[in-house]
């Protein structure tokens, strides 16, 4: 298998990409396609000259799509950009799945516009894990794909996200829940309630509203949204986690007693701490494409590449795209 890396993309491009990739590449046995400025990548594959062999191959680009790019610019003036160029192998089929830390924005238009979205489906969906009090995470979608969304829309993340959750769970029938501000019908907006309904209507598993304090209880394997109110809600996670650490770390650092504590519970505070960093997820997936655009956090670094790529690997050899496909046949 090959894996296309936007090795330009990112905060900590392209050291932590490549490293990243390396890792990934060694321990898969996949086929990284390191895509960008040939003497940049060059120069961090030296690093890696000794140790295990691993397969790659340099795919030389002139551009960079950077943050500040806006999508539908990079999308007209950027083809020879790393991330443009990564995305395009895939649709040559010169690799099975691209992975980027770069403009989520600009992934998405570009992967749209090169890959297409598969027939029958509206609008693609962002998905992603979400840790919960069981051990055992939820699924989340849309985290911002799709910001202005009809309930169809929601409908269609339903059925991918059950499809996705399929395949990372091995369950037959994944429950459904929709996130509101309220579990009975008739709260939220009217696009919340309409959504309510076609989802009763629509799938035999949706189990009504949920709202953000039960998804950390898993009331449901997967958790809809519009993907306005889901990019809130996933980078108010992100956020409260980092900030919760950093004012403990405050906290017990502050006096003896807390260097004490903190010493004696070190190492469950970093297990509680692993639940919630993105990196161990790695990326996560542009759901109902015409192939496999994995999308990462722009501060990745390289475990979140590597886990980005265990990703990409995973859901290509259960054939994601076929079975998304064969929801609107």
């Amino acid at each position: 298998m090959k894996v296309a890396v936007d090795a330009m993309g990112g905060d900590y491009a392209p050291h932590e990409i490549v490293k990243g990739a390396v890792e990934a590449a060694r321990e898969f046995g996949v086929t990284a396609v390191l895509v960008g400025d040939e003497s940049a990548i060059n120069g961090e594959l030296s690093r890696y000259r000794q140790g295990p062999p691993f397969a790659y191959e340099v795919v030389p680009t002139t551009q960079v799509v950077t943050f500040h790019d806006h999508p539908s610019e990079a999308l007209r003036t950027r083809k020879d950009s790393s991330l443009y160029r990564a995305i395009q192998l895939v649709a040559e089929g010169r690799s099975d799945a691209i992975v980027s830390a770069g403009n989520t924005g600009a992934q998405m238009a570009i992967s749209l516009f090169v890959l297409g979205r598969l027939p029958g489906l509206l609008r693609p969906g962002l998905i992603t894990a979400v840790p919960s009090l069981t051990g055992e995470p939820s699924y989340f979608i849309d985290m911002g794909a799709a910001a202005d969304c009809v309930p169809e829309n929601i409908l269609q993340f339903a059925r991918m996200g059950q499809e996705y959750c399929k395949i990372v769970t091995g369950k037959d029938a994944p429950t459904v829940g929709l996130l509101n501000i309220g579990e009975e019908p008739e709260k939220g907006s009217r696009q919340m309630i309409e959504t309510h309904k076609l989802l009763a209507a629509k799938v035999p598993e949706f189990i009504g509203n949920v709202e953000p304090k039960d998804v950390f209880r898993r009331a449901a394997d997967v958790v809809v949204s519009d993907g306005f109110t889901g990019n809130i809600f996933t980078k108010t996670l992100e956020s409260t986690a980092e900030a919760l650490f950093g004012m403990m770390k405050v906290a017990l650092s502050s006096s003896l007693k807390g260097k004490i504590g903190g010493a004696l519970t070190h190492g469950d505070l970093h297990i509680v701490k692993d639940k919630l960093d993105y990196s161990q997820y790695g990326g996560v997936p542009l759901l109902g494409l015409k192939g496999i655009s994995i999308v990462c956090h722009g501060r990745s670094d390289a475990t979140a590449i590597y886990h980005a790529i265990r990703v990409a690997r995973n859901v290509s050899d259960q054939g994601l795209v076929t079975r998304l496909e064969a929801l609107w046949q």
